[in-house]
C-alpha cells in the first residue's frame, strides 16, 4: 500500500470565515500534489445560506490551486451520516475528517500526511490527551472528566494503549473506509470507527493535538459510546466488513485481515 492523495472532507453548518480558514491554512501548508480533492458535505435544510458564499469562494481558490473540489448534498441523517456520504465517493488513497469551525487544527493536516507517507498501511490519529496535548480553557469540565473517563474505559475494554478513541481527526486509508460495514449515523460514527480498526487489527500511531472550542456532542449522544464499544467488541469480525470485502491492498497483495 503506498500513499498517493488525500481527500479531505468538510462538513459545513454554518461557519463562514472559519470554513475559509481552513481550507486556506491547507492549501497554503500542504504540498498541492499531495491533495486529492475536498469533499464538502452541506444539508439541504440545516447549511447556513451564508455559508454559500464561502463554500464558492473556497471553490475558485481551489480551482486556482488546481485541487479538486465537490460539494456534496448530505443524504443520511446525522453527522456521522453525512461522513458516511462523503467517504462514499472519497477519492484519494487515504482519508481525513476535517472540521469547518477550526475546532481541529488544520496545519496538522501536513503532519498526519507524512505520517501516512511514512506508514501508508496503519492509521494516525490525533488525541487530545497525551502529555502533549492542550485542551481550551472554557471546555466543559463535566464534559471533559466524562470524555477522560470514556477514554480510558475504552483502552482496558480493547486491551489498548491508545488514548483518544473519539476523536475523528485522523487520516486512514480509503479503502479501510470502503470496507467496513458503518451502522452509527451520529456522533458515536468516529468511536465506531476507531473500534472496528482496532478489532481488526490495524496499527494505530497517535500525534498531540488540540481542543479549541466546546464539544459538538450532547451528553445524550456521549452515552451512546457504552453500547457502541460493548456492540463492537464482541462482534465477530467478518460482520465488521461488508459483505465480500476486504482490506487487502489490490497491488501489491498486502492484507491487514483476514
Amino acid at each position: 500500500m503506498k500513499f498517493t492523495s488525500c481527500t479531505i472532507i468538510i462538513p459545513v453548518i454554518r461557519e463562514t470565515d472559519l470554513f475559509e480558514q481552513v481550507v486556506g491554512t491547507i492549501l497554503d501548508t500542504c504540498p498541492l500534489s499531495d491533495l486529492e480533492e475536498f469533499i464538502i458535505v452541506v444539508h439541504p435544510e440545516y447549511t447556513a445560506k451564508e455559508s454559500f458564499a464561502s463554500i464558492e469562494r473556497m471553490r475558485m481558490r481551489c480551482e486556482e490551486a488546481g485541487v479538486a473540489y465537490q460539494v456534496l448534498e448530505q443524504k443520511r441523517p446525522g453527522m456521522g451520516g453525512a461522513m458516511r456520504d462523503a467517504l462514499d465517493v472519497a477519492r484519494g488513497s487515504h482519508t481525513i475528517i476535517q472540521n469547518a469551525d477550526m475546532a481541529l487544527d488544520p496545519r496538522l493536516v501536513a503532519k498526519l500526511i507524512g505520517c501516512a507517507k511514512k506508514h501508508p498501511a496503519d492509521i494516525t490519529i490525533v488525541s487530545r490527551h497525551t502529555k502533549a496535548s492542550q485542551i481550551e480553557e472554557g471546555y466543559d469540565k463535566l464534559k471533559l472528566a466524562w470524555n477522560v473517563l470514556a477514554q480510558k474505559y475504552c483502552a482496558i475494554l480493547y486491551q489498548s494503549r491508545l488514548t483518544d478513541f473519539t476523536y475523528a481527526y485522523r487520516i486512514c486509508p480509503t479503502r479501510y473506509y470502503h470496507a467496513v460495514d458503518w451502522k452509527e449515523l451520529k456522533h458515536p460514527f468516529a468511536l465506531e470507527g476507531t473500534l472496528k480498526f482496532l478489532r481488526l487489527g490495524i496499527k494505530f500511531h497517535e500525534i498531540p493535538g488540540n481542543q479549541v472550542g466546546g464539544s459538538q456532542s450532547g451528553y445524550g449522544e456521549t452515552m451512546l459510546y457504552l453500547p457502541v464499544s460493548l456492540k463492537i467488541r464482541f462482534m465477530r469480525k467478518k460482520d465488521i466488513l461488508k459483505p465480500g470485502m476486504t482490506l487487502e491492498e489490490e497491488e501489491e497483495g498486502v492484507c491487514v485481515y483476514e
